[in-house]
């Protein structure tokens, strides 16, 4: 029986140890928290348990009054810290389950006198390994909780999306834009995807500048190592991120391939028009939700109507219409292709300028 006792011990062990790590992610991934209760929740969710389960492995009693202890505070945290994505319920598991199920457990085996999952002995014998072991499990616990955190949504749910435009009214980047290649995708999460890569960044526009290397949070394929990506993205505003070169990519913005990014990386690396207003965009034809878009159509005829009447521009190789020095205003973007079937495809846009501005009307021709 003591062999059964002590493989459940050693069960309660990991996974209040697990636990712990994932309450540490969760708390970590939040970015509207404060500071001072993401240190509290983070020592009390996380820190705590996780010493308890190391503190249980020769000392049964102490550790279930660490947990006891600390679990009731836990419960009082989770209001502040509720997950989007993994509800209240979710939450409620990850940071009881790490202190309140154990505690009584402990507590229970300490009143019972079952054995410890390690001798009581065992310290005092090998004085020099513990500390070490400890140590080093504490360092694996705290790399494992950075790992998970990285797999967590970052993003607050999407309503409506209503892209902004690149530049602000200083002619400045809105956001932090760069060019980067992908040397490393993390595993796949929850999603089916990676939700960050490692990448080495190629072109930057906004001050200040990057470092070389940045953690990425996006939605990225095992297949994405290697490719370069053009990305719309902010620092990560995590309670312990943001002292990392991690930068997320903004909602609804225009994170992609950077092959098929020609109309934001003109618009970035051109500036500010210099009189009146400037009117690009992209045509292609086929388009998709998953973010996988159609072939770039040259050639093609384009519609402006504008302030000063209709203007006819043709895109060039790469499918681009590019029309400067126009007068400040609403503008309406057409074009129409003819299929193979006889049929006709069109797209439109819309755009409304303000002296100074670039405006984006891409079309998408079905």
């Amino acid at each position: 029986m003591h062999r059964v006792f002590r493989l459940v011990g050693w069960a309660f062990v990991v996974e209040s140890s697990l636990l712990s790590m994932f309450s540490l992610a969760n708390v970590a991934s939040r970015t509207w928290a404060t500071v001072p209760a993401v240190v509290l929740a983070s020592i009390v969710t996380g820190l705590i348990p996780f010493s308890a389960s190391l503190i249980v492995t020769f000392n049964q009693k102490l550790a279930a009054r660490i947990y006891l202890s600390a679990a009731p505070i836990a419960l009082l945290l989770i209001p502040l810290f509720p997950s989007e994505f993994w509800g209240m319920l979710g939450t409620m598991v990850a940071f009881g389950g790490a202190a309140i199920v154990p505690g009584f457990f402990w507590r229970l085996a300490a009143r019972r006198n079952w054995p410890s999952p390690i001798p009581r002995s065992f310290p005092s014998q090998h004085p020099g390994l513990t500390p070490g072991l400890a140590m080093g499990i504490f360092g694996l616990w705290l790399v494992g909780a950075f790992v998970s955190s990285l797999a967590l949504p970052w993003w607050a749910p999407i309503g409506d999306c209503g892209t902004l435009p690149l530049l602000d009214e200083h002619g400045a980047p809105r956001n932090i834009d760069f060019t980067a290649k992908v040397l490393f995708v993390g595993p796949k999460s929850f999603l089916g995807k990676s939700l960050w890569a490692i990448a080495r960044v190629e072109e930057g526009f906004s001050t200040p500048p990057l470092p070389k290397i940045v953690i990425l949070r996006a939605f990225l394929e095992p297949s994405d190592k290697s490719v370069s990506y053009f990305v719309e993205g902010r620092r990560s505003y995590g309670p312990f991120f943001r002292f990392l070169p991690m930068i997320e990519r903004t909602d609804c913005g225009r994170t992609q391939y950077a092959k098929d990014a020609t109309v934001p990386l003109r618009i970035l690396r051109d500036g500010p028009p210099k009189s009146g207003v400037r009117l690009i965009g992209r045509a292609r034809i086929g388009r998709s939700y998953g973010g996988v878009l159609g072939r770039a159509v040259p050639g093609l005829e384009v519609s402006i109507v504008g302030p000063s009447g209709p203007i006819v521009s043709l895109t060039d190789s790469e499918g681009v219409y590019d029309v400067k020095d126009l007068p400040p205003g609403q503008y309406t973007v057409h074009a129409q292709i003819r299929n193979v079937q006889g049929g006709a495809s069109e797209g439109r846009g819309d755009a409304e300028l303000k002296s100074g501005e670039v405006g984006e009307a891409n079309l998408y021709l079905q």
